[in-house]
């Protein structure tokens, strides 16, 4: 009996020494370095796999006439979507993310929050995106100090328009806080640039991690000089 093991995309061995030792995931040892460089995706809806930039075959819509095609046009962004809620772009950009949008009259759509996942509540009713968010947020509704969660930050950078999203902004102390949990090498570079701009935008700002959430009334009591 023939137990070799066959790769579902390709149809190659998936064995590492041949006869032995199966790849977990399934895969030919080509088609395993396509899914580690992030080449290919599995579909979650029919479980086969495609280009990672492309849309899998069953999210496809069946052929239509053209004057049917023009007038299915993608929620968010308005462009031609083959009969689906979105178009690929859309797709790719937004569907890992909870995103809010709010339609007018039914053909006037604007992206209220584009970066997703404000899924967890505070306090006091509002939600962001992560248990860190949520204790900053909370410390500083309990102890009264008003915040506004993301307020924009607009500048110029070499002639280029740009923005900035702190999480915090606390108008009575005009203050900026942002909470950076990644320690890798790029992004701490990330973190100094970010930092140099709210230096040159004359901005104050206190940026904290995760040292300072084991005792955040330790690090926000003593700059914000509350008992």
């Amino acid at each position: 009996m023939n137990n070799e093991s066959k790769c579902p995309i390709c149809g190659e061995p998936t064995f590492l020494v041949y006869g032995k030792y199966p790849r977990k995931d399934g895969l030919c040892k080509e088609c395993s370095q396509k899914l580690f460089n992030n080449e290919i995706i599995q579909c979650i809806n029919c479980g086969k796999w495609h280009n990672t930039e492309e849309i899998c075959e069953c999210f496809k819509a069946p052929k239509t006439n053209a004057s049917e095609s023009n007038e299915i046009t993608c929620i968010i962004c308005g462009k031609d979507s083959k009969g689906k809620h979105f178009c690929i772009n859309c797709y790719h950009e937004y569907k890992d993310k909870s995103i809010d949008i709010r339609i007018t009259n039914c053909k006037e759509v604007e992206i209220l929050d584009k970066y997703g996942n404000l899924t967890i509540e505070c306090d006091d009713g509002r939600r962001v995106r992560s248990r860190a968010e949520a204790l900053i947020s909370n410390f500083l509704y309990n102890n009264k100090i008003r915040s506004v969660y993301e307020k924009t930050i607009y500048y110029e950078e070499n002639g280029e328009s740009k923005t900035l999203h702190p999480d915090f902004y606390l108008p009575d102390y005009e203050l900026y806080i942002e909470y950076n949990e990644i320690k890798k090498k790029g992004y701490l570079k990330s973190k100094e640039y970010t930092k140099s701009i709210y230096e040159k935008l004359n901005l104050k700002v206190l940026i904290m991690d995760d040292k300072d959430l084991n005792s955040i009334a330790g690090c926000l009591k003593p700059i914000l000089k509350i008992n």
